[in-house]
C-alpha cells in the first residue's frame, strides 16, 4: 500500500519533506537500495547529464529507475526536498521517465531483467535469489531439479519483491538463456511439457522445508543464473557513491 501512495505522490510531484542529502545517504548505505542507486546513476547518465533536457527516457534508465523506486528508500529519494538548483535540475530531468516507470511498477508483466533488478534491490529477495542461483545450476543446464533447487524456488516465491519474477517475460536482451531456463524449470520442476514460453510460471512449486531469512543477515554476492558476472557492493564502492552524492 505504501508503494502505491508514494508512487502517486512522486507522479504528482509531491515532496516528502525529507532533505535529499539525507535521502541519498539512507539509500546508499542500505545494501539493496545502494546497488539500485549505483545502477540508476550509470543507467540514467544520459538523462541526468547534458546541456539540454532529454527528449526521451532510454530503456535502461526506465528499468534502473523502476528498480530504485521499488524500494522505500529509493522512492523517498524521488520525493525528497531539494536544497539547491542542481538537485532540482536532476529531479526535473527524470520527469520524462515517470510515465513509463509508473507503467512498469503497476504492470504484472515486465521484462525479466527488470524483475531481477527489483528483487536484487531488496536485501531479503536478493538473498533468496542468490540461493536459487546457487542450488538450481543443474536445472539451468537441463539436467535435474533437485530438492534444494525446489526449496530455493519456494523461498524465492515467498519474497514480496519477487512477485514480478513469477510473471516476467524474456525479451532476448538477457545475458543468459532466459527461455531455456524457463523451459527447464517447467519440465524438471513443474513437470510441464510445453515447447514455447514467453513468461515465467504463475505457480511455483511448494516445499514444506524452507528457511526464513533475517533482514540483518549478511547478504552474499549475488550470482546471476547464467553469467559469471558477480554483483557486489563493497564498502569501498559504497563510500565512493556517498562521496559522489554529497559533493
Amino acid at each position: 500500500m505504501w508503494l502505491i501512495m508514494v508512487s502517486v505522490a512522486w507522479l504528482a510531484g509531491v515532496t516528502s519533506g525529507i532533505p535529499c542529502e539525507e535521502a541519498r545517504l539512507k539509500c546508499a548505505y542500505r545494501v539493496g537500495c545502494g546497488m539500485a542507486l549505483q545502477h540508476y546513476l550509470v543507467g540514467c547518465s544520459a538523462v541526468l547529464q547534458g546541456d539540454t533536457f532529454p527528449e526521451y527516457c532510454p530503456e535502461v534508465c526506465q528499468y534502473t529507475l523502476t528498480a530504485l523506486t521499488s524500494t522505500e528508500e529509493g522512492m523517498a529519494l524521488m520525493n525528497c526536498e531539494c536544497s539547491d538548483d542542481y538537485c532540482r535540475d536532476q529531479k526535473v530531468r527524470t520527469d520524462i521517465c515517470k510515465p513509463k516507470v509508473m507503467h512498469s511498477m503497476s504492470s504484472d508483466v515486465v521484462p525479466c531483467r527488470v524483475a531481477q533488478w527489483i528483487c536484487m534491490a531488496d536485501a531479503l529477495c536478493a538473498k533468496a535469489l542468490e540461493y536459487y542461483n546457487e542450488f538450481c545450476k543443474a536445472m539451468f543446464h537441463g539436467k535435474k531439479c533437485t530438492l534444494r533447487c525446489n526449496n530455493s524456488i519456494n523461498i524465492l516465491r515467498r519474497q514480496e519483491k519477487a512477485t514480478k519474477l513469477k510473471t516476467c517475460k524474456c525479451d532476448g536482451y538477457e545475458d543468459y538463456d532466459c527461455h531455456g531456463i524457463q523451459r527447464n524449470m517447467d519440465k524438471l520442476c513443474f513437470h510441464k511439457h510445453s515447447r514455447h514460453h514467453n513468461r515465467t510460471h504463475t505457480e511455483w512449486p511448494h516445499n514444506t522445508t524452507h528457511r526464513e531469512f533475517k533482514e540483518d543477515e549478511e547478504i552474499p554476492t549475488v550470482i546471476l543464473a547464467s553469467s559469471s558476472l558477480k554483483l557486489t557492493i563493497s564498502w569501498a564502492v559504497m563510500f565512493s557513491i556517498v562521496l559522489a552524492l554529497v559533493t
